[in-house]
Parts: structure tokens; C-alpha cells; sequence
């Protein structure tokens, strides 16, 4: 069997299920000295510790071949190719690897311009991705100096320097977006993601997959690829639970478990995977009342309580009106090109006198 592998590439290799090399063609073992290693100093050892920049420990994992890919270390570039190895009943046994061209720049130059440049895109594209996560909002952007807004300051500041769960209390408009972005900010996971989603405008019957993610091919109609739900792609950083409120009592249950274990099952997945998620959470509603009336889950309000910030309506902070309506106009001055305005004191007394059920929104 061995004989007929070394035939078919210029080079080639087999590793079992622990990424250990137990086989090494003729033709493979002539690159390892430029790697470093003698001739014969491979079996038993780990591929990735042998061939720098290998994944065939990911097809081993993942199942998945990867029927054509460059891989570039100190010996040179090869075209490879990487197969999953099954025994009768499908499971992994390890994987099998080829060299099918040593040096192919000259034969593949433009498909290697074309990859890199692909690569560049990619790069580029995940750059952007991680940009678009990263927080707009520090502690500083919660505008206000009356009492109660120095309060959610100092609140939100002591809780950035904790890993708890979080939860912000207060009506539509208040700023609990932007508090929740400036505690993540002020965080030990400022450099991860912070991922929000308003549980309120999800359908209910997308709100599991939207959390959990979901397996290829989970049901009819299903994408052939996995998808990464909500807390997967906040793994190392923030999810921003918005209304949570409004989360159906089936999907509660889900929740708290996931809080308490810390890992989660895609939809139409036997496989459970470990997150590692600091939970802020955000309601306009009497989750507290919601509990009384069996509409919102006593263990989950708790576990989400446990670092509880209640935001004040702008009625209650109207000292910090002018300052909010200064930081407003200078945004949207920018934004729209325009030169920055002032409001004069009958238009302050004018917006001092509404009742902002919007709140800062409004």
C-alpha cells in the first residue's frame, strides 16, 4: 500500500489521529533536511513539529480534505494535496498528504499571483470584519455630569474591571448600547469582539440558530456549509444581549445553560463546542415583574443580575441636556459637512420643558 502512495505524488506522507507521522515516502523524506531533520528523525513525531505550516492536523480534526492548497516553509512552496483517512464505519483514522509539484512558480505563476492576491482580499476583508467589531463607544462617550450619570460612570468602570455578567436596565433610548461598547471597551477584552444582536428583531424561529450556529445541512433548505451563531463569534470577547426580554421562555432554558457550561450545540450538531463569552445583557422591560408573572425565567434573571446598572431616562437627568444636544450637533455637523451650530437659551428652555419619552434617541 505504501509502495503504491510513494508512486502516486513526488512526495507524500500518512499521519494517524493523534497528527503523528507514521510514514514518510522516499521522495517527501528528501525535503526534511532543509527543514532541519535528518533523514530518518521523523516517525512518532507530531507533523506539525516536522513540516512548519502544515494543516494536516486540521483535516484530521475537521474530516474535510483539502484537495488542493500552496504550502510555503523553509524547504520551499509545494502544491499539496491533504485527504481524511476512514476505516469502514466513516471514522477518522488520520490523514494523507501529497506533494503533487516541488517549486510550481514557474508551470503556476499566474495561479499563484491569482492566490496571493485572493489571500491579499481575504486579509484585507478580515481586517475590515474585525474593525466593524471592535467597540465605537468608551465610558466617556456616556455624555453627562449630573449625579446619576457620574454614577452609571463609576458603575460601568468598576464592572469593565470584572468578568461577570452584566445587565443594564432602562427605557428605550437611554444608552444602553453605548455603555455596554465602552464597558467591553474598558475591558480585558477590548482587543476581541464585541457582537451585539437585538434579540426583539430576530424572528423567533432564527433566534437558536442566530445563538447557536448551525451544522451543514441541519435541515431542508440548510446552507452545505457551517455557520458560526452569535456567541461563536463573539468567543474571547463580548455578546451584547439587547431586549433580552423578549427571548421565548423555550430558548431561556438555552441560554442558561450555556451561561452555566460555557459551550453550545449548533443546530442539527451532536457536537458541543466551548465559548469563552463575557454576557452583557440589556432590557427596557420589568424583567424583575416579568419573573413575578412566570414570563421571564427566575435562575436566568439571575444569573444575568449579577452586576445589574440601572440608566436614567433624560427626565431625570435634564442638567445634562446641553451637553448631550452639543455632542449631537457636532456629530451630525460632521457628518453632514456643515459648520457646527449653537443653540441659543430659549431653544434649551424649549427642549428643558418636553418630557423625552424617546430619551436620548429622541
Amino acid at each position: 500500500m505504501f509502495d503504491a502512495f510513494a508512486r502516486s505524488a513526488m512526495g507524500s506522507l500518512l499521519v494517524d489521529r493523534e497528527h503523528r507521522i507514521v510514514w514518510i515516502s522516499e521522495g517527501y523524506r528528501q525535503f526534511l533536511p532543509a527543514l532541519g531533520h535528518a533523514e530518518d528523525d521523523f516517525v512518532g513525531r507530531r507533523v506539525e513539529e516536522v513540516i512548519p505550516g502544515t494543516l494536516m492536523a486540521q483535516v484530521v480534526d475537521s474530516g474535510q480534505p483539502i484537495l488542493v492548497d500552496l504550502l510555503s516553509n523553509k524547504a520551499g512552496t509545494f502544491l499539496v494535496s491533504r485527504l481524511p483517512l476512514r476505516d469502514e464505519h466513516g471514522e477518522v483514522l488520520g490523514a494523507f498528504g501529497m506533494v503533487l509539484l516541488d517549486h510550481p512558480e514557474s508551470t503556476m505563476q499566474p495561479l499563484i499571483a491569482k492566490f496571493a492576491r485572493l489571500q491579499r482580499e481575504l486579509d484585507a476583508a478580515h481586517a475590515q470584519l474585525a474593525a466593524q467589531r471592535r467597540p465605537r463607544y468608551t465610558i466617556a462617550s456616556f455624555v453627562g455630569a449630573s449625579e446619576v450619570a457620574l454614577q452609571v460612570k463609576r458603575q460601568a468602570r468598576r464592572v469593565a474591571a470584572t468578568d461577570s455578567t452584566v445587565l443594564l436596565l432602562g427605557e428605550t433610548g437611554t444608552g444602553k448600547e453605548v455603555l455596554a461598547q465602552a464597558i467591553h471597551a474598558a475591558s480585558a477584552r477590548a482587543a476581541r469582539a464585541f457582537v451585539g444582536v437585538n434579540i426583539a428583531a430576530v424572528p423567533e424561529a432564527l433566534l437558536e440558530a442566530e445563538f447557536f450556529g448551525v451544522a451543514p445541512g441541519a435541515y431542508t433548505g440548510a446552507d452545505r456549509r457551517a455557520r458560526d451563531g452569535k456567541f461563536k463569534l463573539a468567543d474571547g470577547g463580548t455578546l451584547f444581549l439587547d431586549e433580552i426580554g423578549d427571548m421565548p421562555l423555550a430558548l431561556q432554558s438555552k441560554l442558561l445553560r450555556v451561561l452555566q457550561e460555557r459551550e453550545v450545540e449548533p443546530l442539527g450538531s451532536n457536537r458541543v463546542e466551548r465559548v469563552d463569552v463575557r454576557v452583557i445583557a440589556a432590557s427596557s422591560r420589568d424583567l424583575a415583574a416579568m419573573v413575578a408573572d412566570g414570563r421571564f425565567r427566575a435562575d436566568l434573571y439571575y444569573r444575568l443580575a449579577v452586576l445589574p446598572i440601572r440608566l436614567p431616562p433624560l427626565r431625570e437627568r435634564l442638567g445634562d441636556l446641553e451637553a448631550l444636544a452639543e455632542v449631537l450637533i457636532d456629530d451630525i455637523a460632521r457628518r453632514s459637512a456643515l459648520p457646527a451650530r449653537q443653540l441659543a437659551p430659549d431653544a434649551l428652555e424649549w427642549l428643558a420643558g418636553r418630557a423625552w419619552p424617546g430619551n436620548i434617541r429622541e
